[in-house]
């Protein structure tokens, strides 16, 4: 014998009675027969109607880690004014627009690419 041996396995008949246990567990748990390929109930082809009540509700309240736009936040006075925080996970693929000022309207978006990236739009 030449060189040396690595990883060597010793498997011995005693292992595979394991596998055959559980082969045999699966068989008797495969008994599919009793159940049909559909759930049970009626079906109906009535389209969902809206209680009256329900439209009248107000907006969801907006959750609090979305309150922080990224546009309104100070920046350093070493840093760049071009550049924004690194935004939190939950800011990503959002529009977020800012309340209009002299006629101007901002509106932003910040997805992630290989960093991420902020796009502002002025109307």
């Amino acid at each position: 014998q030449f060189g040396t041996v690595n990883n060597m396995i010793q498997v011995k008949r005693t292992d595979f009675e394991v596998f055959d246990a559980l082969m045999i567990d699966s068989q008797e748990c495969a008994d599919m027969s009793d159940l049909s390929s559909s759930p049970p109930g009626p079906y109906q082809q009535d389209p969902y109607i809206t209680k009256t009540s329900d439209k009248l509700k107000n907006p969801p309240i907006l959750p609090p880690h979305l309150l922080q736009v990224l546009l309104n936040k100070d920046t350093g006075v070493s840093c760049d004014p071009a550049l924004l925080p690194e935004p939190n996970h939950v800011m990503l693929n959002h529009l977020y627009a800012l309340s209009i000022k002299d006629g101007v309207m901002v509106l932003s978006a910040t997805h992630r690419y290989k960093k991420y990236v902020t796009t502002l739009l002025y109307k």
